[in-house]
């Protein structure tokens, strides 16, 4: 019973610590702005708009840094989620601002995380929804690269992740396949949504209309005086070799 009691006790120390440890990782830490970096992956899925810098960063000039709303970065100092604010500050010259770090396995669970933050608090647009699921298509194919599973990239699982329907996402998968650059261009910045856009490569695959023969009318009128001819001779005694060789 003893040695139970102390392997228990071990087992018990061992999970207090592992909970202490990932508490301490992801508890708000002030930290030197330089600390922090844009990884392209992360900063390009969401637009920052200069507006909405400059509204933050003429709030924290006011109020300093809200840390209720820290920036969040994984072990390196890639950041997740916080580009606005972390060009806000670095604008007004803030050099410590609060961060919180997460452990990630591998960069698409990151990439996982980012986006379920993003659907969680925007009301996203066609184009912020267009990059996402390209780049959710591009985990699905590393994945695949990998030999690793891709049950999370499902038709039904994207539409969840998206908030959108299944045949939304298979719209953009095949614009995504058929759409030429300037069309995407046009989604990507908003001019066109993405129902426009599929419209417009599904106009482009339809046959087109056979144009009306200028010369139909001429042709028509033709005919009918050829078989005018062709009665008139038959009428006169002409065989059908005699009229063919005279035609």
């Amino acid at each position: 019973m003893k040695f139970f009691n102390k392997k228990f006790g071990t087992s018990f120390e061992a999970a207090k610590q592992n909970i202490q440890n990932k508490f301490d990782s992801e508890r708000i830490q002030m930290v030197a702005i330089s600390n922090l970096k844009f990884d392209k992956d992360f900063k390009e899925l969401f637009a920052q708009e200069p507006e909405k810098v400059e509204r933050i960063a003429h709030d924290m000039k006011e109020h300093g840094f809200d840390k209720s709303q820290p920036i969040i970065a994984t072990k390196d100092g890639s950041i997740l989620d916080g580009n606005s604010r972390f060009m806000a500050a670095n604008q007004i010259g803030i050099k410590y601002v609060p961060v919180v770090y997460k452990d990630f396995a591998d960069k698409n669970e990151a990439l996982k995380y980012e986006l379920h933050l993003q659907l969680d608090r925007r009301n996203l647009s066609d184009s912020e929804v267009f990059a996402m699921f390209k780049k959710l298509e591009e985990m699905k194919q590393s994945a695949k690269s990998e030999g690793k599973s891709t049950e999370d990239f499902t038709d039904a699982k994207l539409a969840e992740q998206l908030k959108k329907s299944e045949r939304q996402v298979q719209k953009m998968r095949e614009l995504s396949k058929k759409a030429d650059e300037q069309t995407l261009d046009k989604v990507a910045s908003g001019e066109i949504t993405i129902n426009q856009a599929y419209s417009e490569i599904k106009k482009a695959e339809q046959p087109k209309e056979t144009k009306p023969n200028e010369n139909s009318s001429i042709n028509k009128s033709e005919f009918f005086k050829g078989v005018k001819f062709a009665l008139d001779e038959l009428a006169n005694g002409k065989t059908a070799e005699e009229i063919l060789a005279a035609l």
